[in-house]
């Protein structure tokens, strides 16, 4: 697969006309369904702090010639979504106090699907996605067809832990002055996220870019990790899972270990880990080619 180089083409994929809204029951999400689902529909669920925005030009352009319509969200306190509540107590209790948690956000995309009407969806989502993907397939299972979790982890604290160098991003709030300041900490972030095998600066500034203009809050960021972290352990809320499920994951990520992979694997019945060589935390150009192919293989195996 070959990296999208072309503007036009990133704008298409990634924020067509800034998107559409959808009414939930606790605001309004901000959505782009694209492609045409000859296949199917491929429910992308961003990461920690991440915009839609911030997916793969090359996954969703892989996906769309294999057949799938791809529906991509900002997930609340993200974006230009605009979504407030609180925390239902489905994760660790008095453990950990959050505004939300979770389950809440993935409530929010069974609401969006309930919508949009589209049917059953193949659910993939992407490090804190992958938790709530998880989730979905918990209280939703009607609504999902497969279930993908990429690079993230199960809660437990003994797997997934990121790499001494890596863990500043966890803790380093983005600036908020300036475009060009927020361009050069996104560089540096991509750097701590992409590991040393493929690092992708010009695509970094693209998205950054692309993401200021959309709005950035640090306090949105915030109440995202805190819904992370009261959600503690899912292991056993894991072995509920009765959907086919993949888990990707890079043997190269320095922010949650592959371990953390195994782990999830290891605790959804029936499921399969497919691990992608040198891949850090993020999906780059030259393993989207791959990436796609394995989500394409999972998708018809659940529906022959």
């Amino acid at each position: 697969m070959e990296r999208i180089a072309d503007n036009r083409v990133l704008n298409e994929l990634l924020e067509p006309d800034g998107g559409a809204f959808c009414q939930i029951s606790t605001g309004e999400l901000n959505y782009s369904l694209t492609g045409t689902a000859r296949q199917g529909t491929v429910l992308l669920i961003a990461g920690l702090s991440m915009h839609r925005t911030d997916w793969s030009p090359e996954l969703i352009a892989g996906l769309h010639a294999a057949g799938y319509a791809t529906l991509t969200v900002d997930n609340r306190d993200a974006g230009r979504s605009v979504v407030l509540g609180r925390h239902t107590g489905f994760g660790a209790g008095d453990e950990f106090r959050a505004e939300y948690g979770l389950v809440d956000m993935a409530g929010d995309l069974r609401e969006l699907i309930l919508a949009l009407d589209v049917g059953q969806v193949h659910v993939v989502g992407m490090s804190m996605g992958g938790m709530i993907a998880q989730h979905l397939a918990l209280i939703a299972p009607e609504l999902v067809h497969t279930l993908t979790s990429v690079m993230s982890t199960t809660g437990e604290r003994a797997v997934g832990r990121p790499q001494q160098e890596s863990k500043w991003v966890f803790l380093t709030p983005a600036p908020t002055d300036s475009r060009e300041a927020f361009v050069a900490f996104s560089e540096r972030y991509h750097a701590a996220l992409a590991g040393p095998h493929f690092p992708d600066f010009e695509r970094a500034r693209e998205t950054a870019s692309m993401k200021w203009g959309r709005g950035i809050s640090l306090d949105d960021t915030a109440r995202q990790l805190q819904a992370i972290q009261a959600d503690g352990d899912r292991t056993k809320r894991l072995r509920r899972v009765a959907v086919p499920t993949l888990v990707v994951h890079g043997d190269a990520d320095p922010l949650i270990d592959v371990s953390g992979g195994a782990a999830t694997a290891a605790a959804i019945p029936g499921a399969r880990l497919h691990v992608i060589e040198q891949m850090g935390h993020s999906i780059p150009w030259q393993r989207a080619g791959e990436t796609t192919d394995t989500l394409a293989a999972h998708f018809q195996a659940a529906s022959a």
